[in-house]
């Protein structure tokens, strides 16, 4: 990555939305296609409530790689930059975008996923101004994950030896927190998207939008 980032920088990680590998517990509930119509309906949503140029730059993570073509259309030619994921595990691929971005000159990085339509460029402010006293900054998600970390520095310690996509990953990065002896702070808990019954009023809206359109 050739660019120079802000000192404040937002690390997204995204999916091209197609049925059958996004959303997939969704999907067993509504149908891939669906599923996957919710999903690009959420992560552009998410980006629109998180971008603010003046405070942070961002950087968008996508996957799969060969997707780029894909992911431009869909996203369309917005201001952030876009960088495939590079890594065999979720933790790797978290890991290289991390060491990306604080090699390109950022003093403060948080990174999100596209499962929790409740983030906004405030959750994300706030993330940042913590990290002005505290090493890590931690969004607990409800299903015992995390929709957001933030740091100071580059830590891949923490990011070892997790179970992705359990409900162990938030204790399990905050032991590896705790046995580096860094300082954190949690930020409120919300909700991921993951089954049918997660979809906010505003996602139950946009499904019996497209229940209209198809009848």
């Amino acid at each position: 990555m050739t660019d120079k980032v802000g000192k404040n920088t937002l690390i997204i990680f995204l999916k091209y939305p197609e049925a059958g590998k996004v959303k997939t517990r969704l999907a067993k509930e509504v149908g891939a296609q669906k599923a996957a119509d919710i999903y690009s309906y959420m992560a552009k949503k998410i980006i629109e409530n998180v971008l603010d140029k003046d405070c942070y730059r961002t950087i968008i993570f996508y996957d799969p790689p060969e997707k780029k073509n894909g992911i431009k259309t869909w996203l369309g030619n917005k201001q952030y930059l876009i960088i495939p994921q590079a890594g065999e595990t979720l933790g790797d691929k978290i890991i290289d975008a991390f060491a990306q971005v604080f090699s390109s000159g950022a003093d403060k990085a948080v990174i999100i996923g596209t499962d929790c339509i409740d983030i906004s460029s405030e959750t994300i402010t706030k993330a940042i101004k913590s990290l002005n006293g505290v090493d890590v900054v931690l969004g607990p998600a409800e299903d015992g994950g995390y929709y957001l970390l933030g740091l100071s520095s580059h830590i891949p310690e923490i990011f070892h030896e997790i179970q992705w996509s359990t409900d162990r990953v938030l204790n399990q990065t905050l032991e590896r927190i705790k046995e580096k002896k860094l300082n954190y702070e949690l930020l409120k808990t919300l909700k991921d998207i993951d089954t049918i019954d997660d979809l906010s009023s505003q996602l139950q809206g946009f499904v019996k939008t497209e229940e209209g359109r198809e009848g």
